[in-house]
C-alpha cells in the first residue's frame, strides 16, 4: 500500500498508516449513526488506497448503510468497498488532488540533544527543534524581573516552557508556582489535562467561568496554600475575581501567614498574538495585563513574564514590545518557519446555496478528525435574511444533525457551561467526537495531534487567524487538509464572507466623535479623585454613558474599556486596577497627560487618534492583502505569501509550498524541507559567582582522552564542579554529555552541538562554558574560527574552557599559543577549581 520509511526515529509510513487504521477502526466501532459510520469508513478506505475487502472490516453493515454509501462517494458490494471515481462539479476545485492520501512525514522534528534540565525535569529525551531548545535556554538564563517573547511554530512544544519551569521551581521551593493566562476555556482545560499527567504538576488547575462558588473558593484557597504548581485562567478572571489572590501569592512568603505558602515566580501569557486584536475590541482586559504584571511585581520585583505565540504579525510584536518590555531585561526568540503539512483548497462562491452544497460534499468525504470553523457563532443579535450569504456555527451544527451525524460537537460563545466545554475538550481528546463545529474559541493550542482536516466555512478576517486555525491539523507532521469555502458575491447589496473579513478588521475601532464624549462622561462621573505623587488618579465607572445613551449594557461598558485601552496605548493614562463588581464595575486610572483633563483637549486627542489611525490602517491593509490573496489563490503560493505577511521583515527567499491552488496550477513540487529561521539573542552576562575559582577569559584544558571516546562522566562531573553550566560539544557525543551533565552538580546543564553553534553562534548562553574539541575534524577548525571571531567581539561566555589537545592547530599555530594567555592545565587540575559551593 505505502512504502516504509523511517525518519529520525519517527514511525515508518507503514507503522503510521497502521496506527491511523487502528484509531479509525476504534471510532467506527463506537459509531451508531449511518452517517458517522460511513464517513469514518470512507477515511479507512482512503488509507487503504481506495479499496477495502469487506472481510477486513470489523463490523457488519446494514442494508440501509450500504444503500447510503454513494452519498459518501463509495460503492459497497458483497465483497468489496471502493471509492467511486466521482466526476461532479460540486467538489471544490483542487479537492481531489488535496485529499489524495500521502503517508510520508512532511514535517520532521529535528531531535536535538537534550539539556540536563530537560532530562531531569521532563520525560522528553530530546528537543523538537532549534527554536524550542533556544527558548528553554533563554528561559533559564532570564534575569530576575525580565520579560521574554517566544514565537515558535504550532506543534513545536511551547507548553514545555511553563511545564519545565514549574517543575524546577517546585524542586527549589515547594510553594513556588506559575500563572498561565490563556485566551480560551478549551485551551485552559487542555493544558490542565496535559499537566495532570506530569509528575510534580498533577495538582495544576484551570480556574474557568462556570465553576460553582464553592469550587472557585476551594481552588483559590488551595492555590494560596501553595498546592497548585500551575494555575491557568483567562485575563478577565486574573483581573477580576482572582486578582487579590494573585497579588497575595506574588508577595514573599516571609511577609504572609505561614499557611499561605504560594510564591508566584512567573507569568506566562499563552497565544499572546491575540492581545493586539482581541484586546483592542471585544476582550479589552487582554490589554490590561501589563498593569497586572506590574502590580504583581510590586510584591515580587523578580517576577518573570513570558509571552508565547505561534504567529506574531508585526502589529502584535509592536504592541507586546511597548507593553511588556522590562527595564530589567527584554529578549526575543523567534523560530518562525512555515508549516508544510497542508494540502490547501480555496474556493469562492457567488451564492450561499453553492457553498452549502460544496460544504456538504466535503464534510461527507474529508478524512477525520475534522474541525469546521465559522466567523459567526449563531448568537449574534442581528437580522439574517436571504441577502446574508454567511453561515454560522450553530447553523452548520444543526445541518449536520439533520444529515444524520451524531459524533459531533458545537463549540462557540453559545456554550457557556463549563461542564459542557470540559466534556467537549475531553471527548475530542479521547476520539469520541469526529467533528467539532466552532468559532475561533476552539482549538487554540489544544494538543490533538491527529486532526486531519480543517474547513473554513467563512473567510477569516486576518492571515494570522487563518494560519493559526489550519495549524490545528497535522500536528503529528503528517498530511493535513486545509479547505476554505467562502462566499464572494461581488455585490454591494449582500453580506458575504469576503466583505465581512474586511469589515471585521476595521469595524472594532471607535471614532473620535464617539470617543471624546464617552471620555468626558467618564471623567464627569469619576470619583475618588486623588494625587499619587505628581500624577492625578481617579476611579472610572464603566457604566458611564455619553449623551444619547439611556441604559448601560455590556456593549456600553466594552466601548468604555476600549477607549481607556486606546488612551493607555497612547501613554496618556495607565489603568492601575479594576473592581469587577457585577453591579458597579470600575477601573482606577492614573493620568499621565494632564491635558487629557483640560477644557481644550483637541491636541491630546489629535495624538491619540493619530495612533488609532495608524493601527487601523495597518489592520485594514493586512486584511486587504489577505482577502486579495485568497481571491486569487490560483495565481500565487498561498501558504508562502500568508506566512510572509506574518513576518516582521520578509526576505523573499522562501520556496513555494507545492500544495496550494497556485502551486498545483504551476505544477510546483513541494520542497524537500524548509531551513528554519532562528533569531535568539543571548541575555547579558551575569556577575560571576563569588564561589567560582576559574580564571576569566579562555583557559585551555588538556583532557585525558582528547578524542572523548568512552565514558565522559568523570570529565563532565569535574567541569560541573567548577561551575560550568554549558557544554559546546561534537555532535556525536552531545547526548552522552547531556546524560552525564544530568547526573552532575550543574543546575541547568545546557548542551550545544558544534553544528548548532556554527549555524547560530549568538544563540549560546553567556554562562560559564566548556568547549570540547576533537583533533582531525573539519568542524573543529570551523568552530575555532567562530570562537576567534566572537572573542574579538567580546561575545564569548566567560569563563570559557577549551577542552582540547594543546597541540591542536588553528590558522597554522598551536592553540596553546593563540587562544589563551595562560599555560594549559591538565584535566586533573579541574579538581583545584571546584567551586566552594554549588553554582547559583
Amino acid at each position: 500500500m505505502f512504502a516504509a520509511m523511517s525518519v529520525d526515529g519517527a514511525l515508518t509510513n507503514q507503522e503510521w498508516v497502521a496506527s491511523e487504521v487502528r484509531s479509525l477502526t476504534a471510532c467506527l466501532q463506537e459509531a451508531r449513526s449511518a452517517a458517522d459510520k460511513l464517513a469514518m469508513l470512507r477515511s479507512l478506505v482512503r488509507l487503504a488506497g481506495g479499496r477495502l475487502e469487506r472481510s477486513e472490516l470489523a463490523i457488519p453493515l446494514t442494508e440501509v448503510e450500504i444503500a447510503a454509501a454513494p452519498r459518501f462517494g463509495m460503492a459497497i458490494s458483497n465483497s468489496v468497498i471502493r471509492l467511486i471515481d466521482e466526476q461532479t462539479g460540486v467538489a471544490p476545485k483542487g479537492y481531489w488532488d488535496a485529499q489524495s492520501p500521502d503517508s510520508s512525514l512532511r514535517r520532521c522534528h529535528e531531535h536535538l540533544p537534550p539539556d540536563a534540565l530537560l532530562l531531569r525535569h521532563s520525560s522528553h529525551r530530546d528537543f523538537r527543534s532549534e527554536g524550542q531548545k533556544a527558548a528553554v535556554r533563554s528561559l533559564f538564563t532570564m534575569p530576575s524581573g525580565s520579560a521574554l517573547m517566544v514565537c515558535l511554530p504550532t506543534g513545536s512544544g511551547k507548553s514545555l516552557l511553563f511545564q519545565i519551569m514549574a517543575v524546577q521551581l517546585r524542586e527549589e521551593v515547594l510553594g513556588k508556582c506559575v500563572l498561565v493566562i490563556t485566551p480560551t476555556v478549551s485551551l485552559a482545560l487542555d493544558h490542565q489535562r496535559t499537566l495532570s499527567a506530569i509528575p510534580g504538576l498533577e495538582r495544576s488547575r484551570a480556574l474557568v467561568g462556570g465553576m460553582s462558588p464553592i469550587e472557585r473558593t476551594e481552588l483559590l484557597d488551595s492555590f494560596r496554600r501553595g498546592e497548585v504548581p500551575v494555575l491557568l485562567m483567562s485575563p478577565e478572571i486574573a483581573l477580576g475575581s482572582a486578582r487579590e489572590q494573585l497579588v497575595e501569592a506574588a508577595k514573599s512568603p516571609e511577609s504572609k501567614l505561614s499557611t499561605l505558602g504560594a510564591h508566584l515566580a512567573a507569568v506566562f501569557i499563552d497565544e499572546a498574538h491575540i492581545i493586539e486584536n482581541w484586546g483592542r475590541s471585544f476582550r479589552p482586559d487582554f490589554q490590561r495585563l501589563p498593569g497586572l504584571v506590574q502590580e504583581l511585581r510590586g510584591g515580587n520585583p523578580d517576577l518573570k513574564c513570558i509571552l508565547l505565540s505561534a504567529t506574531l504579525p508585526p502589529a502584535a510584536r509592536d504592541v507586546l514590545r511597548s507593553s511588556y518590555r522590562s527595564e530589567r531585561g527584554w529578549s526575543e526568540v523567534d523560530a518562525a518557519s512555515p508549516r508544510t503539512e497542508f494540502d490547501i483548497v480555496v474556493q469562492s462562491y457567488k451564492t450561499s446555496e453553492e457553498r452549502v452544497q460544496a460544504l456538504d460534499f466535503v464534510i461527507d468525504r474529508a478524512p477525520r478528525p475534522m474541525i469546521v470553523y465559522t466567523t459567526l457563532a449563531g448568537d449574534e443579535d442581528e437580522e439574517r435574511g436571504p441577502r446574508d450569504l454567511r453561515v454560522s456555527a450553530a447553523e452548520i451544527f444543526e445541518r449536520l444533525k439533520e444529515r444524520g451525524y451524531e459524533r459531533i460537537a458545537l463549540f462557540s460563545g453559545e456554550i457557556s457551561s463549563n461542564t459542557e466545554r470540559s466534556r467537549i475538550v475531553q471527548d475530542w481528546a479521547d476520539n469520541k467526537i469526529d467533528i467539532v463545529v466552532a468559532t475561533s474559541a476552539f482549538g487554540m493550542g489544544v494538543d490533538k495531534s491527529n486532526v486531519r482536516t480543517v474547513i473554513h466555512a467563512c473567510l477569516p478576517d486576518s492571515p494570522s487567524r487563518w494560519y493559526q486555525e489550519i495549524g490545528r491539523s497535522a500536528r503529528d507532521g503528517r498530511q493535513g487538509i486545509a479547505i476554505c469555502l467562502f462566499t464572494d458575491a461581488t455585490r454591494d447589496d449582500v453580506k458575504d464572507d469576503a466583505n465581512q473579513a474586511l469589515s471585521m478588521a476595521t469595524s472594532s475601532w471607535i471614532t473620535r466623535d464617539k470617543a471624546v464624549p464617552r471620555w468626558e462622561a467618564m471623567v464627569h462621573s469619576a470619583f475618588d479623585i486623588r494625587w499619587t505623587g505628581a500624577k492625578q488618579a481617579m476611579t472610572i465607572k464603566l457604566d458611564s454613558m455619553r449623551p444619547g445613551i439611556k441604559v448601560s449594557t455590556d456593549y456600553n461598558r466594552r466601548w468604555n474599556m476600549s477607549i481607556m485601552n486606546l488612551l493607555q496605548r497612547a501613554r496618556t493614562l495607565e489603568v492601575i486596577s479594576c473592581a469587577q463588581d457585577a453591579e458597579h464595575p470600575t477601573w482606577a486610572v492614573e493620568i499621565n497627560e494632564p491635558s487629557l483633563l483640560a477644557e481644550n483637549t483637541s491636541e491630546v486627542w489629535d495624538r491619540v487618534f493619530a495612533l488609532r489611525d495608524r493601527e487601523q490602517a495597518r489592520a485594514r491593509e493586512e486584511a486587504r492583502q489577505f482577502v486579495r490573496l485568497m481571491k486569487r489563490a490560483e495565481t500565487t503560493c498561498v501558504l508562502r505569501d500568508v506566512f510572509e505577511l506574518l513576518q516582521e521583515s520578509a526576505d523573499g527567499d522562501l520556496p513555494a509550498c507545492g500544495r496550494c491552488p497556485g502551486c498545483r496550477t504551476r505544477h510546483q513540487v513541494p520542497p524537500h524541507a524548509y531551513v528554519p529561521r532562528l533569531t535568539a539573542e543571548a541575555w547579558p552576562r551575569v556577575p560571576r559567582s563569588a564561589a567560582m575559582k576559574l580564571p576569566t577569559g579562555i583557559t585551555l584544558i588538556a583532557p585525558r582522552n582528547p578524542t572523548f571516546s568512552g565514558d565522559l562522566s568523570s570529565l563532565i562531573h569535574r567541569l560541573a564542579q567548577t561551575g560550568v553550566e554549558q557544554l559546546i560539544a561534537p555532535d556525536e557525543i552531545a547526548i552522552s554529555c547531556a546524560e552525564a551533565f544530568a547526573q552532575s552538580a550543574a543546575k541547568r546543564g545546557f548542551v550545544v552541538t558544534h553544528s548548532s553553534f556554527l549555524r547560530n553562534r549568538r544563540a549560546i548562553a553567556l554562562v560559564p562554558s566548556a568547549l570540547l574539541l576533537r583533533p582531525n575534524e573539519l568542524a573543529t577548525g570551523n568552530v575555532l574560527s567562530v570562537v576567534w571571531e566572537c572573542r574579538n567581539r567580546d561575545a564569548l561566555p566567560d569563563p570559557l574552557l577549551l577542552v582540547a589537545n594543546p597541540s591542536l592547530t588553528f590558522d597554522g599555530r598551536r592553540i596553546d599559543q593563540t587562544m589563551s594567555a595562560r599555560a594549559p592545565y591538565h584535566e586533573d587540575a579541574l579538581d583545584n577549581f571546584a567551586m566552594l559551593e554549588p553554582a547559583a
